[in-house]
């Protein structure tokens, strides 16, 4: 324990890879074929959503299900059944998401590690417009926003470290009042029934 705070070595962890041998190519090389298996997974990761829910019948099931609960169980889906599921899954990518801090991105951990980054990930959906490809986009985005202090650090600029390092979270307030609004969810492309109980009887 040091200053309070209890820290241990992982046992295991993901270091970088040199993917196809090709890391040493100039900007593009590091960025692309330099990254640890568990970035890689992700791109995986993002195709595979991107497909399931546009090319799969389940998917296309699923998205009914978040439009109109009342008209996917006319059809003889079961919607508690498919929103459970799918809320199952979602969290079980969210702990492999929590995973990378202590796996990859600091392999050791400590009480506090994620810092909060999990409620940007609320955000960062929205900020996608509810589409895979657009949320990796926006995994980027966020996370250039926290590099950014270190970024400058290295390079002599001296801003106040703490005012970059609360740019996402900043970020994160803004898009979650932006779409408080029913309205403003619907033209972000939001599921109609997001956040709406449904029960049965009440058709």
């Amino acid at each position: 324990v040091r200053c309070g705070v209890r820290s241990r070595q992982t046992p295991f962890s993901f270091g970088d890879v040199n993917l196809l041998g090709l890391d040493d190519l100039p900007i593009v090389g590091p960025i692309v074929f330099g990254q640890n298996w568990l970035v890689y997974a992700s791109w995986l990761c993002v195709v595979a959503v991107a497909l399931y829910l546009s090319r799969t019948r389940p998917g296309l099931e699923v998205r009914a299900v978040g439009e109109s609960p009342a008209a996917a169980d006319a059809m003889g889906i079961d919607v508690a059944k498919y929103r459970y599921l799918h809320t199952l899954a979602g969290g079980a990518l969210a702990g492999i998401g929590g995973a990378c801090f202590s796996l990859a991105l600091t392999p050791q951990w400590v009480d506090g590690l994620t810092a909060g980054a999990g409620w940007i990930a609320i955000a960062l959906v929205i900020f996608a417009f509810w589409r895979p490809d657009l949320c990796l986009v926006g995994a980027y985005a966020f996370g250039a926003f926290s590099a950014l202090p270190l970024i400058l650090q290295a390079r002599g600029v001296t801003i106040t470290p703490q005012l970059f390092q609360a740019l996402p979270y900043v970020m994160t307030v803004v898009v979650l009042v932006l779409v408080s609004t029913g309205t403003a969810r619907r033209r972000l492309g939001a599921p109609a029934a997001l956040g709406v109980p449904y029960i049965r009887e009440e058709r």
